[in-house]
């Protein structure tokens, strides 16, 4: 917790406990003990054991018998079931989104800000056998992904200018570094309609992004990704961008 929600007389500290123990889960992780949740979100262990135990009798947390740990319950995936439903432009995007995955040989995802990572929404995965393994619900960092960069850079400058304290935060010293090659990005999206990291985020990963403003929904981004000795810098300039801008063309006047 921070000084600001400590002041706040409309907090409900055990209620934020609750939701960071649940947010504790990373996806494809079976289960955590008490011990593994405490140390994930600093707090006392007897806490997590109170918050766990209550979690479990409501259905967010399912407990296994034989090792005590516990793993995300069905009524989570009731929540999330109803989160991805409000996103209209999910049912519009994803037969598009399968369309260009089979043409391209790429996979590719549409992903929304939370914090300072970006949130996938829907991904549709390369036909190939490698292909890069993310899926809904997976998180990656905002200012060094393609599809981070594409986001941020779409926004209004004074929407970035708010973001700008939160990802520097996260970053702490290494953020000044990272702030000029978001800069960077910025300028190179300005100039050529798309945002790149080309084996930067990971060296084996790469990975073209497009901003996407569709009305009635929230900014998001559009990204194609793949491996690196698939795929030279030159294909992905010159073949997998302009598709994907054309994608986001596409999709844009739908919403």
């Amino acid at each position: 917790m921070d000084l600001e929600t400590d002041k706040d007389r409309l907090f409900v500290t055990a209620l934020a406990r609750g939701l960071e123990v649940l947010a504790a889960f990373r996806p494809g992780e079976l289960a955590l003990s008490n011990q593994e949740l405490a140390k994930r979100t600093g707090l006392p262990k007897s806490t997590v054991s109170r918050l766990s135990y209550t979690l479990t009798r409501l259905g967010y947390l399912a407990q296994d018998e034989a090792s005590g740990h516990y793993r995300l319950g069905l009524a989570v995936l009731a929540l999330g079931s109803t989160v991805l439903a409000s996103y209209d432009i999910r049912q519009i995007a994803g037969p598009l989104m399968r369309e260009f995955a089979l043409e391209q040989g790429m996979s590719i995802s549409l992903a929304l800000r939370d914090g300072s990572d970006m949130v996938y929404l829907e991904t549709c995965r390369s036909p190939a056998r490698i292909s890069v393994q993310l899926t809904v619900g997976s998180r990656v960092p905002l200012a060094t992904t393609a599809i981070g960069r594409a986001y941020y850079a779409g926004l209004p400058e004074t929407e970035q200018l708010k973001l700008q304290p939160v990802l520097a935060a996260r970053y702490g010293a290494e953020w000044g570094e990272i702030s000029t090659r978001l800069e960077e990005a910025r300028q190179d999206y300005l100039h050529q309609g798309y945002s790149a990291s080309f084996g930067e985020y990971e060296p084996d990963v790469m990975a073209v992004g497009v901003h996407l403003a569709v009305p009635g929904q929230p900014a998001m981004a559009l990204n194609a990704s793949g491996p690196a000795f698939a795929l030279h810098e030159s294909a992905m300039r010159e073949r997998i961008a302009p598709a994907l801008k054309a994608l986001r063309q596409r999709l844009a006047p739908l919403g």
